[in-house]
């Protein structure tokens, strides 16, 4: 009886164990893209018109067609990896020229003076890449990508 006791006790707990793992349900689409539900909130799935829809928002519809499968997991499979994140990147190419990387495609590039004077300005190429040529003269210089900004000095 105490066996039977303690076997039913270990498979109620390793249910509750397992149970509680999975907290989202995961769709993945055919071109890789993971998007993950939260199950504490309760997502409502439903098919219209040739969609996955779920919580009934058009922004959270996904086309059958599209969808690789959908499958229920313990960790947020659409959050980003920070190993996988494009950080921007500022490499010294030579004493004249800089290298500016990973930015936004199109990203405005600007080298200015700590007057506030322009002596620099180019744009990143598709790849989020460009090259800044550097002033001959001494001083500090301000890089700025889109919304950041970089102090250089220039020895």
């Amino acid at each position: 009886m105490r066996k039977l006791i303690f076997t039913v006790l270990g498979l109620a707990c390793g249910m509750l164990y397992a149970s509680a793992a999975v907290q989202y349900m995961t769709i993945e689409k055919k071109n890789g893209a993971k998007y993950s539900f939260l199950l504490k909130e309760n997502p409502v799935i439903t098919y219209q018109d040739g969609n996955i829809v779920i919580n009934g928002n058009e922004k959270t519809s996904y086309s059958i067609e599209e969808v690789k499968n959908y499958h229920f997991t313990e960790n947020n499979q659409s959050a980003v990896d920070n190993t996988n994140a494009q950080i921007l990147r500022i490499v010294s190419v030579s004493e004249d020229v800089i290298r500016v990387e990973n930015a936004l495609t199109d990203a405005s590039i600007k080298l200015v003076n700590i007057n506030g004077a322009i002596v620099g300005q180019t744009k990143a190429d598709n790849e989020g890449s460009a090259n800044v040529s550097l002033p001959s003269q001494k001083g500090v210089y301000i890089l700025l990508v889109g919304n950041k900004s970089f102090k250089l000095i220039r020895k």
